[in-house]
């Protein structure tokens, strides 16, 4: 993040989501994403690119988060923004507390587009 944010700015609350595996009747694994607490969050853009993938050209918006502390949110987890009745999710790349205080966590996400 540049510079210091005031936790006065962490205004913006997100659910923090861990995947969990499960295997249904037929054997088969499958992955389903639980709600394990909520973080308040400040929000910056830091990137935006245009990605060749398998269905084509798309956007990539990579963002920087500074989040309070809470002892689920990992790499694996993810973040979801609901604001007016839109969800956005965020996938984490990575997640740092900075200070090792548990305070707060510095984190690199990538917006996940339907």
């Amino acid at each position: 993040m540049a510079g210091h944010v005031p936790t006065g700015m962490l205004r913006i609350p997100m659910e923090v989501q861990n995947p969990v595996r499960t295997v249904d009747l037929y054997g088969q694994a499958s992955e389903a994403w639980v709600t394990v607490g909520v973080v308040h969050c400040h929000v910056e853009q830091a990137n935006t690119t245009e990605v060749i993938d398998d269905r084509g050209v798309a956007v990539r918006t990579d963002w920087r988060i500074l989040a309070s502390w809470h002892p689920e949110l990992t790499a694996r987890s993810r973040l979801i923004w609901t604001d007016y009745g839109t969800a956005r999710t965020f996938a984490i790349r990575s997640a740092t507390d900075r200070d090792q205080r548990r305070r707060r966590f510095e984190i690199e996400a990538t917006e996940v587009m339907p």
